[in-house]
């Protein structure tokens, strides 16, 4: 590993513990704003490669396990491969993971999922969708959906396969 590669990877893993960290009366993210309701929002959202788009109506009568990341997220990277497990270990019944990239850039999206498909869909965010959700500012933040489109659960930072697939087995 060169020098430049190690600073990168601390300035990376303080900035994402900084992150985790609690702003004094306030929540995980330091911010106060609440999920204003405990449904899914409405959305469509353009998927990387222009394919076409994702919509809430995509996400019907499924458990879904809503995920905002971005390509340049540490910790969002490393929980893709799970992520990616537990799609195709419960899609079979009725289970589905959705991305939510926050990237600003298309092209970086898509370039990153040249190299490392996670085999679940992907679209582009918003900011709009993010405040509607309720992610707040830090990555990864998850949110658990069961089959009535109501938001059941929200991980806020990286979690192991284990701890989601505990929760969606039990909407399933």
């Amino acid at each position: 590993m060169t020098r430049i590669h190690l600073y990168t990877l601390i300035i990376s893993f303080t900035c994402c513990a900084l992150l985790l960290m609690p702003a004094s009366g306030s929540c995980w993210f330091g911010s106060k704003k609440k999920v204003k309701s405990d449904t899914i929002p409405q959305f469509e959202l353009d998927i990387p490669d222009k394919s076409g788009v994702m919509s809430t109506s995509d996400l019907e009568g499924k458990v879904v396990l809503v995920n905002f990341w971005a390509t340049w997220c540490g910790p969002c990277v490393e929980e893709f491969p799970d992520l990616g497990r537990l799609h195709a270990d419960l899609s079979s019944q009725g289970f589905m993971v959705f991305g939510i990239s926050a990237d600003k850039r298309t092209a970086d999206v898509v370039n990153f999922l040249k190299k490392q498909d996670p085999g679940f869909p992907i679209a582009m965010g918003t900011n709009k969708v993010s405040r509607e959700f309720g992610a707040g500012a830090g990555l990864p933040v998850s949110f658990l959906i069961n089959r009535q489109g109501k938001i059941t659960k929200k991980y806020y930072g990286p979690r192991p396969y284990e701890t989601f697939k505990a929760d969606i087995e039990k909407l399933l």
